[in-house]
């Protein structure tokens, strides 16, 4: 499969007027802007994202996706009903070469580690770890005009949740 570069948006682009120029967004103005696909067949795509590892998920400059398979699935994708944000998922917005959006889905974050150790005195801690390489899986409309996603991290700013560009795949 063609490899594709994911990249951090340090800056916006001047795309077209479809796609947000910030590198950040409200979540609740995407659900409001962009439904979910109808589409009557799906198919999932799984990405190895490389990451340098830091301490803050959106401090990422620079990153690698290799496209490690496209399948197509067996019928339509299921519908959340009432998606949920939290910090250890990602939105995953597909979009055409025109840069319109045509769906966003919600996935467990891969890079993220859950660790838990004791102490001298039993007390349980726990920790987030960030992977350096996981692969990213995600289900999307099984559409040809779809050619690029975006993956967002959220980050909850004072009572809701910003969504942060952290990387760009190209599935042409």
């Amino acid at each position: 499969m063609a490899a594709a570069v994911v990249w951090m948006a340090a800056t916006g682009s001047g795309a077209a007027q479809t796609f947000p120029s910030a590198a950040e967004r409200s979540f609740v103005e995407l659900r409001a802007a962009v439904p979910h696909a109808d589409a009557s067949a799906s198919q999932r795509i799984e990405l190895q994202w490389i990451t340098p590892v830091t301490a803050e998920r959106t401090a990422v400059r620079a990153e690698d996706v290799r496209i490690v398979s496209r399948v197509r699935g067996e019928g339509p994708l299921p519908q959340e009903r009432d998606p949920q944000l939290s910090p250890d998922r990602l939105v995953v917005v597909s979009s055409d070469a025109a840069g319109r959006e045509l769906d966003w889905r919600t996935v467990p974050d891969p890079r993220l580690i859950r660790g838990e150790t004791a102490d001298a005195q039993g007390r349980i801690t726990s920790r987030r770890l960030l992977r350096a390489e996981a692969n990213l899986l995600v289900d999307i409309p099984d559409r040809a005009d779809i050619v690029l996603l975006r993956v967002y991290a959220p980050e909850w700013v004072n009572d809701a949740y910003v969504l942060r560009l952290v990387a760009t795949a190209d599935l042409r």
